[in-house]
């Protein structure tokens, strides 16, 4: 599902909020900004532990002029490599550069080669082919609203060094902690859940599952056992649940944790 922050003040950002989001979000890392000499930055690596990432991002602080935009990948499609790692750059040229970072289940884009991301396909074969002949398109109020019916419930973040403007699309669906916005919060040690109100029970992140009574909610784990032990109705109502809440990251992480026990 991946996680984009753009980082307004880096004080209030902890490296506790970083380390968590790594954990959850561990199949790359990615960095974009104007530097202090007004300059389009792009990096990103795929991280072998936080301790990268708490040094990569350490150096890049010092140099940006201000907002910084940062992306932890979960993957979902293609190969987990540096190439499928956010940003990606959808407008070059000498005098302008425009980068991206997405979050989301999947963008409306057919995968043509399965080694590459649906962000990869989606930069390659649209917003390079739209920007190529308008640039300017990227601050057009209008267009930023096309662009948010189309990708649904995604998230997408652009800069654009020209007006040095970051750009967020769908902004009201992720939230702000402190003084920065982050794209989703079910990488939190503490997130925010949406239930069904007609429903008994309702499913959340890796194996979690969330108890109705009467005055609270209370989570518990799921076992192996008690995952094997399912019925197809509560396979369905998990799904359902989770289509539902608008986020697939709990059927992802079932699907990653058990791929290797599926012959």
């Amino acid at each position: 599902m991946c996680l984009i922050i753009l980082v307004n003040d880096t004080k209030s950002l902890s490296f506790k909020d970083m380390e968590t989001a790594y954990k959850r979000n561990s199949d790359g890392f990615g960095i974009m900004y104007m530097n202090k000499k007004n300059e389009f930055v792009s990096d990103k690596f795929t991280p072998k532990n936080f301790n990268e990432i708490k040094n990569f991002f350490n150096v890049h602080k010092v140099n940006a002029k201000g907002q910084i935009a940062i992306h932890f990948r979960f993957t979902t499609e293609g190969k987990t490599n540096k190439k499928n790692c956010h940003p990606f750059i959808c407008y070059k040229t000498d005098q302008r550069q425009i980068g991206f970072m997405h979050n989301g289940a999947r963008l409306p884009i057919p995968l043509i080669n399965k080694n590459y991301s649906d962000t990869w396909h989606f930069n390659e074969h649209y917003l390079k082919a739209v920007l190529r002949k308008n640039p300017n398109l990227i601050l057009n109020s209008d267009y930023q609203s096309e662009l948010e019916d189309h990708i649904d419930n995604d998230k997408m973040v652009f800069l654009d060094s020209k007006s040095e403007k970051f750009i967020i699309i769908n902004e009201t669906i992720g939230n702000y902690r402190g003084g920065n916005w982050f794209s989703n919060d079910y990488w939190h040690d503490v997130p925010k859940i949406s239930y069904r109100i007609d429903n008994d029970f309702n499913y959340y992140g890796n194996n979690h599952i969330l108890e109705r009574s009467l005055n609270d909610y209370q989570i518990d784990f799921l076992s192996d056992d008690e995952i094997k032990k399912s019925d197809n109705q509560s396979i369905y109502d998990f799904v359902d649940d989770c289509f539902y809440s608008e986020d697939m990251t709990p059927i992802y992480n079932l699907v990653d944790r058990y791929k290797k026990k599926v012959s």
